[in-house]
């Protein structure tokens, strides 16, 4: 997590954070307003440019932490000695989703980063924060002989990551939208429904699920 965020009171921080998200997520970097960001944090705007010198440093500061803030939370709650893709995959889905549950307008901003960055641009940063995770997470200590030897694992392994970061994003989506308790268990229980189908489309016979 970049330091600046980390110096400031956990709960003022996230009422920063949180108010930023949305305000550039919302407007764009161009048409964003301090004098929002402020407001919805409840901080003054000197307290704001105490922490970072301009508009255009809250947000690449932003940046790093959206990037810093998952392979974080990755990095801290992941069982590597999870050898099933598929419960690999749901598990980094449902860290993600626990983030979006806490930082709501994050998924959005991300979406803004992507859309206003080039992807190579984007890799590098990524790459430069997390190092070699993105391979680790989805290749380290994986059963890759469940996989049916007549299908193109690499987009298997796609697809299976696309269902899932989709799945985690809308259904945390839906749950902000109706202000519901987060409740983990349901999700993981939507998860396997997605899981099921997946293991009869790409696992081997005798690895498809009871």
């Amino acid at each position: 997590m970049d330091n600046v965020f980390k110096n400031i009171d956990p709960e003022k921080r996230d009422r920063i954070i949180n108010s930023a998200l949305e305000e550039f997520s919302r407007n764009q970097f161009d048409k964003a307003s301090t004098n929002n960001i402020v407001k919805n944090a409840k901080i003054s705007k000197g307290l704001l440019f105490h922490y970072f010198n301009s508009k255009k440093e809250l947000y690449e500061k932003l940046e790093e932490f959206t990037i810093q803030l998952i392979i974080d939370a990755i990095q801290e709650n992941i069982d590597w000695n999870i050898t099933d893709f598929f419960e690999r995959v749901k598990q980094v889905s449902m860290i993600k989703g626990e983030l979006i549950y806490q930082y709501p307008y994050l998924y959005d901003f991300m979406i803004m980063m992507i859309e206003n960055t080039s992807v190579e641009e984007l890799r590098q940063k990524s790459e430069e924060q997390s190092g070699d995770l993105v391979q680790k997470i989805y290749k380290y200590n994986i059963d890759f002989l469940k996989f049916r030897s007549d299908i193109n694992l690499e987009a298997a392994m796609t697809i299976i990551r696309w269902t899932f970061e989709k799945f985690g994003e809308e259904s945390m989506g839906a749950l902000i939208k109706t202000e519901k308790e987060f409740d983990f268990k349901q999700l993981e229980q939507e998860a396997e429904k997605y899981i099921e189908l997946l293991r009869k489309a790409f696992y081997k016979k005798e690895e498809k699920s009871e």
